[in-house]
């Protein structure tokens, strides 16, 4: 690994924390801006929406500038946005701060992930955005249990300010990654381009269906499985944590397997395998057999999360950071989607009903997917029998 990349890691990792650290402080927040905990808890839909919106122009918006930069002023941004919500006197302005961090958020990733690749030798592709989504993941093991604790330290202040202290470490850690070349020249016309291509589509839709299972599942992790193994308050973090270990060595080990055969082959046997563990959160009868349920889950999941967003920036190798964005963004609505259903199937049918309608999301991915790269090889192959064919005496040009 190129130890500039752990600059990078620190940097996704202080993006994710802060996205994951509130579910851990809601009741700190709350107390401390004079509102109630469903008030404080809007920050989440709030940075959510934002990032949403905003992700997928981004990297158009600052096409004319280089990757370090952008990743640069990222960090400005999230420090700034990080201090202001710790700081913040009322309501509104800790909202405006998440709506910052949000533009940050949907910024630094991006632009992480084109310059881990760009950083890293010919063929690591993989294992270099294998080890981004380890950062992401390690955030999620710790996000909610480093906020409490943080939370009870610190303060909800305190907990913020150290968020802030860690993108100020990785803002001087940028002075270290080489300039990475600006992406390739093109119109606003032929920006947006990627966007109306078919595959680019197809694939943003399986990003969309993959956060809807893994939000439906994660977002309602007590209900779910309480009510299947009787989990308690204590053991629902603890589950939280063990999924996000069984993550980052998934990612780890799916970087190597994305760079030996390829990204849709991972993605696809992760897609069904997803398929097939999501409904057994509803039957898990107890503590041992929901963490080993939760381990095969978490497995599937992180697998397939780069092996897709590899394939996804393949499709726009002229500026990755646009492709990235794009992913990222559908998945930020894919999980505002699946959220929005489960809380609905929660009230109307009870949560033994989220995992198996999760499920139906994940095996319309893993179709989707499937045809997808069927086209795609099919088309690769026709191009290599067509010029096999052409005659030797006709000039390539």
């Amino acid at each position: 690994m190129n130890w500039r990349m752990i600059f990078v890691l620190l940097a996704v990792f202080a993006v994710g924390t802060n996205a994951l650290i509130m579910a851990g402080i809601v009741p700190a927040i709350a107390e401390g801006l004079n509102t109630s905990e469903a008030i404080a808890g809007l920050g989440l839909t709030v940075f959510a929406l934002t990032y949403a919106v905003i992700g997928p122009l981004l990297p158009i918006v600052l096409s004319r500038f280089g990757r370090r930069t952008i990743m640069a002023g990222g960090l400005l941004l999230f420090i700034g946005g990080t201090v202001l919500s710790g700081l913040a006197p009322d309501v509104t302005a800790f909202m405006v701060s998440r709506m910052i961090v949000a533009v940050a958020a949907a910024a630094i990733p991006p632009q992480a992930a084109a310059i881990a690749i760009a950083i890293s030798p010919p063929g690591n592709q993989g294992r270099a955005l294998g080890l981004l989504s380890a950062g992401i993941l390690l955030s999620v093991a710790t996000g909610v249990p480093l906020g409490s604790l943080l939370g009870i330290w610190l303060g909800y202040a305190g907990a913020f300010l150290f968020l802030a202290s860690l993108g100020i470490v990785g803002l001087i850690g940028l002075f270290f990654i080489p300039p990475t070349p600006k992406s390739a020249k093109a119109t606003l016309a032929e920006q947006f381009a990627p966007f109306r291509r078919p595959a680019v589509l197809a694939l943003g839709l399986v990003a969309l269906l993959f956060a809807w299972c893994q939000y439906s599942i994660t977002t309602f992790f007590a209900p779910v499985l309480k009510g299947s193994a009787g989990i308690t308050d204590i053991g629902v973090p603890l589950l939280l944590v063990i999924y996000g270990l069984a993550g980052v060595a998934a990612a780890l080990f799916a970087g190597r397997l994305i760079d030996r055969f390829g990204g849709y082959p991972v993605a696809i046997c992760g897609f069904t395998a997803i398929t097939l563990t999501t409904p057994l959160f509803s039957l898990a009868s107890t503590f041992l057999i929901a963490a080993i349920v939760v381990v095969l889950w978490s497995l599937a999941q992180n697998a397939t999360f780069p092996a897709a967003q590899v394939e996804m920036g393949r499709l726009h190798p002229a500026n990755p950071a646009t492709a990235f964005a794009l992913y990222a963004a559908l998945l930020q609505a894919g999980g505002a989607i699946g959220t929005a259903v489960s809380a609905g199937v929660l009230q109307a049918l009870g949560p033994q009903w989220i995992a198996p309608l999760a499920a139906v999301a994940s095996m319309v991915g893993t179709v989707v997917i499937s045809v997808l790269a069927h086209r795609l090889r099919s088309r690769t192959r026709a191009e290599e029998s067509l010029v096999e064919n052409i005659p030797d005496s006709v000039p390539l040009k």
